[in-house]
């Protein structure tokens, strides 16, 4: 497999095995037939992710015995997905460690009314403890439906679209991802899929898995949908 461009340290751990948790249960690597974890041993892979969640506080040693694995098992693709989704974890640990020092904010009255009935709700002794407690969740959950929002709205507009003219945009997608490193490529193993055997299961995996992309670009890049369609 190709090598990884980084490495998995003790802060990417819980990250890393929540990402594998989510893989696991997608149908995309099971539907690979020769996608090499079953070269390796899927239920060997699962029972391995299983013992490493028993690790509370994981040391180097841990992560290179994953990293070792993963090397084993995960292709350029998926790689490619895995660095995307701990880049942003680690970027907001970072920004997270970068705000800590107190921000003087302007508040309406009602605003500060409702900071106090939602401390006072909660049960935390400041304002600040409320909103870094239950902010985090609000803005996961926003920004979840807004994506899901993206995924649907994106979904209505390529079902008009007629498979060639899908593919066309799809190619031309894969190509420019392979200089824009930094664009999602969920949608590439998709499409050798759909390459070596087009039906309409495979056709509809890749749809998906295109939309995907198109989403996390909105999301993580800000690069919109627009960019990658309008020109077909």
């Amino acid at each position: 497999m190709p090598r990884p461009r980084f490495r998995i340290g003790a802060d990417d751990w819980f990250d890393a095995l929540d990402w594998i948790d989510y893989q696991l249960s997608q149908p995309t690597w099971l539907l690979a037939e020769q996608h090499p974890i079953h070269h390796y041993g899927l239920a060997t892979f699962k029972e391995q992710c299983r013992a490493f969640r028993d690790v509370t506080e994981p040391g180097q040693g841990h992560c290179d015995d994953l990293q070792a694995i993963l090397n084993e098992i995960l292709e350029r693709s998926d790689w490619d997905r895995l660095r995307k989704t701990l880049s942003a974890r680690r970027r907001r640990r970072r920004e997270k460690r970068t705000n800590q020092g107190p921000v003087n904010l302007t508040l309406s009255g009602q605003a500060h009314q409702w900071l106090k009935q939602l401390a006072q709700a909660g049960q935390y002794s400041t304002l600040s403890e409320a909103l870094e407690q239950l902010l985090p969740d609000v803005v996961a959950q926003l920004e979840a439906d807004l994506q899901a929002e993206r995924a649907s709205a994106i979904e209505a507009e390529l079902q008009r679209w007629p498979q060639d003219r899908l593919l066309t945009a799809i190619e031309a997608y894969l190509a420019k991802a392979a200089d824009e490193r930094s664009l999602a490529t969920a949608c590439r193993i998709a499409y050798q899929w759909y390459q070596r055997e087009p039906d309409n299961t495979k056709a509809a995996l890749l749809r998906e898995r295109f939309i995907e992309d198109l989403v996390w670009n909105e999301a993580h890049l800000k690069r919109p949908a627009a960019d990658f369609l309008s020109d077909f």
